[in-house]
């Protein structure tokens, strides 16, 4: 075998590989007991300032780690990625100290933020190395798919030895990280892959040519909706947990019981969204992109309500359809943007506009834990009190999308078709 088939060799590895890579990596078997781990350590409020201090981390990562990308290579990053999750994982079993979560959060918010972008770009990258460029929306479409059913599996894994013990979730989860890490050693950098130096004048000008694009009503419009659903997405996934723990206590189900739960929940709730997300195109096509993701908005702004109201088991199955409005956007939002700005300046808008949600949610994070304050535990008064707060939050920013979707929507149409006279 000379070099040149030695190389393809690999390339071909690397596509083969990636899919697996993805289960690996969205492995979370954590995530249906974090809160209820969290909780068992520490007061509410530390909780909630937990959260904040991992989403301020990723937010001051997420630009930063794409140009070492850019210019370092995709595996050394992906590298990175994989080995701060297990140091995180790590460091959640020990659990010593409220500074051991810290640092826990913060290996975890690197592993999540130098997968971001860059997976997707290897995966790319990879494919041009063999002149398979044209494949890559179908492989795409089967790692997507890969990364959900891992994550429900990973869900439900988490929740049953959660039940035993929480803190073995993070153990299943160290498992699937050490598996992950072994495909990344066995990847190869692409050779389409090319490096840039990173020049701060130039980033500078490049965030200035994103902030012109807002200028633009319709990218303004998703702009903010992108913003407030980042806010809003994340509202049921940080506090239906213990929502359902006080729902076992009320009803006296075993406390035990609560991580099964949980985790049967949310891989219900991931296979849901994975349907909703299949059909949003047809949706957006039959009613329009405006309504679709005012829809979406409407839907989780219900479902956070719904939740404020009432502590009742009646309301868990509604709470399985958290995920439906992050599927129901998701493909119809970036078709909305992606042809609105060009190819130049793209990774950087979404970047911008990613970053700026995850500041939103921070900072409703740390205003929920004021209101939380003095609270050891976490109680149906103060859940609902947090709960409430979100509903007017919601409800304030959907007023807003409605009466600007029309204005913003009608100057587009206005464009496009003077753009068609001419």
């Amino acid at each position: 075998m000379n070099a040149t088939e030695s190389t393809r060799v690999q390339f071909e590895r690397n596509v083969r590989l990636y899919p697996w890579y993805a289960v690996g990596f969205n492995a979370f078997a954590w995530m249906p007991i974090f809160f209820l781990y969290f909780s068992e350590h520490m007061s509410l409020e530390r909780v909630l300032q937990l959260e904040a201090i991992y989403y301020v981390v990723v937010v001051l990562l997420e630009v930063p780690s794409g140009y070492f990308s850019d210019v370092v290579g995709r595996k050394a990053t992906l590298l990175i990625s994989a080995s701060a999750l297990i140091v995180a994982y790590v460091l959640f079993v020990m659990n010593t100290s409220f500074v051991m979560f810290v640092a826990a959060q913060v290996f975890l918010a690197v592993g999540i933020s130098f997968n971001s972008g860059t997976d997707t770009s290897f995966h790319y990258d990879s494919l041009a190395s063999l002149g398979r460029e044209q494949e890559f929306a179908r492989r795409e479409a089967i790692v997507a798919r890969n990364g959900l059913l891992s994550g429900a599996i990973a869900a439900l894994v988490g929740g049953c030895v959660g039940s035993f013990a929480l803190h073995w979730a993070y153990v299943a989860s160290a498992v699937a990280g050490i598996g992950t890490l072994v495909i990344v050693l066995a990847f190869v950098e692409p050779r389409s892959h090319e490096r840039a130096t990173f020049i701060s004048a130039g980033f500078l000008r490049q965030l200035r040519l994103c902030a012109q694009y807002l200028r633009q009503r319709s990218l303004a419009w998703l702009f903010g909706f992108a913003v407030l659903m980042t806010v809003l997405n994340h509202v049921p996934y940080e506090f239906y947990q213990p929502y359902i723990k006080l729902i076992g206590a009320d009803f006296q189900i075993s406390g035990e019981m609560a991580p099964a739960v949980a985790g049967v929940h949310m891989a219900l709730a991931m296979l849901i969204g994975a349907y909703v997300a299949a059909k949003s195109i047809r949706i957006r096509d039959r009613v329009g992109i405006g309504p679709t993701l005012l829809l979406s908005v409407v839907l989780q702004t219900a479902l956070i309500a719904v939740m404020a109201v009432a502590l009742n088991a009646w309301i868990i199955p509604l709470i399985l359809l958290r995920v439906a409005p992050r599927g129901l956007m998701t493909a119809p939002l970036n078709a909305a943007i992606t042809p609105c700005v060009p190819q130049a300046q793209r990774a950087t808008y979404l970047s911008i506009q990613s970053l700026v949600g995850r500041l939103s949610f921070s900072a409703v994070l740390l205003g929920l834990s004021a209101l939380a304050e003095g609270d050891a535990v976490t109680n149906w008064p103060s859940l609902k009190r947090m709960l409430f707060a979100c509903s007017l939050f919601a409800v304030v920013g959907l007023f807003l999308l409605l009466i600007t979707q029309r204005w913003c929507f009608s100057a587009q149409r206005e464009s496009s078709t003077r753009r068609g006279d001419s």
